[in-house]
């Protein structure tokens, strides 16, 4: 799946610096869902102070045992 995020240049740094992202699934069995990002790219507006971070997600499973 392919997302976007908007912030600024520190909110954007940090989630470009881990490869994974992690999101509370509220009405989901399990409690934590982890993505792999790949294929980051980010832009920013003309006035340097919105930054459009772009990427794929892929979940990443749990493999049974773990």
């Amino acid at each position: 799946m392919r997302v976007c995020f908007y912030g600024t240049d520190e909110e954007i740094s940090r989630v470009c610096e881990r490869p994974f992202l992690a999101v509370l699934g509220l009405r989901h069995p399990d409690p934590v869902l982890a993505f792999e990002l790949s294929n980051v790219s980010v832009t920013g507006d003309p006035y340097g102070t919105v930054f459009r971070l772009a990427a794929d997600l892929a979940e990443v499973r749990k493999e049974a045992g773990e």
